[in-house]
């Protein structure tokens, strides 16, 4: 299985429909779906009773200090702070990133717990959105790799890997949360409810892993990718899906874009940040793109509406889904990656 190229891969107006199909400002409205599918019940900061209210800052003893995890430089330009953590933006690799964050048993927790975003993406329209946007995102992968077995870390409420089972592939959960990961075992799925480090996987046992959404959560992202990527086959590829920090939606909004929240955003990357990451991880880069717009929440701004709860006309009719993604403006970067085969002069990998 795999090596499939479908047409509409190689043609960038078909392509560009397939992302404006899972594209929910797009096709149902901004306000339309933020309020069908719950959003606004997500927004009240989960920890906001650690804060120092004389600094803004969570209290010292709640956190962790970090310098920058995909290059190791020490935190730079300070940008903001937002519920209680401040976000930084590294010198060397323009990583925006939260420099002081929760304390992992308080991470830990707040994960194997968390509920208020769990009932967002079992709602009906972002179920549908997140089925369209899966089946774009493995079968830009089909054409990169061979075989049948597939991990999905940080899997979540299994969307990906129901449509991974239905596609004939034979998938298997990563999650860290108890009630998903019971639900998905009751399915029958293969779930594995422990971290990356942890899981003592046999070498090349996966032909596609995939992280969705999910490295901007990670206190450690190169530790889990590292891991990743000793769990590929020989063809094997990686999958990876996270908010852009490059998007117009973001350098419009700056702290108010909801894609800012440090108590579980932790990494922002833009398309240099990711390439730099991956790049130092022996990875080479196959597919690079953006998908989701966010029109609906930029055409807001600039009308002065709320931006995921106005209705506001299209502001620039030159603004529009080709535009933004050409220039690599969506608010999510998608990246496809294969084991780069370095070799020294004496042939041996590096």
């Amino acid at each position: 299985m795999g090596l499939k190229q479908p047409k509409w891969l190689l043609n960038p107006e078909k392509r560009l429909e397939r992302k404006n199909s899972f594209d929910a400002s797009l096709v149902m409205g901004t306000a339309n779906f933020n309020r069908h599918t719950g959003r606004q019940n997500t927004l009240a900061p989960p920890f906001g009773h650690f804060l120092d209210h004389d600094t803004g800052l969570l209290k010292g003893e709640y956190l962790t200090p970090r310098n920058c995890p995909v290059c190791a430089s020490p935190p730079g330009q300070g940008l903001f702070v937002k519920d209680g953590f401040r976000h930084v933006r590294c010198p060397k690799c323009d990583l925006i990133y939260v420099s002081l964050i929760l304390r992992e048993d308080l991470m830990l927790k707040y994960w194997r717990e968390e509920e208020a975003w769990t009932n967002v993406l079992l709602t009906g329209p972002q179920v549908e959105m997140d089925r369209l946007k899966y089946a774009y995102g493995l079968e830009v992968a089909q054409s990169h790799f061979s075989g049948k077995r597939v991990l999905d870390i940080g899997a979540g409420t299994g969307h990906f890997v129901r449509l991974a089972g239905e596609k004939g592939f034979e998938p298997t959960a990563m999650e860290l949360n108890k009630e998903s990961a019971e639900k998905l075992k009751e399915e029958g799925i293969e779930v594995i409810v422990k971290s990356m480090e942890l899981a003592d996987l046999e070498s090349g046992s996966f032909d596609l892993v995939t992280l969705w959404e999910v490295l901007e959560h990670l206190t450690d992202p190169k530790v889990v990718l590292s891991e990743a990527r000793r769990l590929l086959s020989p063809d094997g590829a990686l999958l990876i899906l996270v908010p852009n920090s490059a998007s117009l939606v973001t350098r419009l909004l700056h702290e108010k874009s909801r894609t800012f929240g440090g108590h579980s955003h932790l990494n922002h990357f833009n398309p240099m940040s990711l390439r730099t990451l991956l790049d130092d991880l022996h990875f080479e880069i196959v597919e690079f793109e953006t998908v989701i717009t966010e029109l609906g929440a930029i055409n807001n701004h600039l009308a002065f509406e709320d931006p995921y709860l106005g209705e506001a006309n299209p502001f620039f009719e030159f603004l529009t889904p080709k535009m933004i993604h050409e220039n690599l403006w969506g608010s999510r970067l998608l990246a496809l990656a294969k084991v780069r085969n370095d070799r020294d002069a004496s042939g041996k990998a590096s």
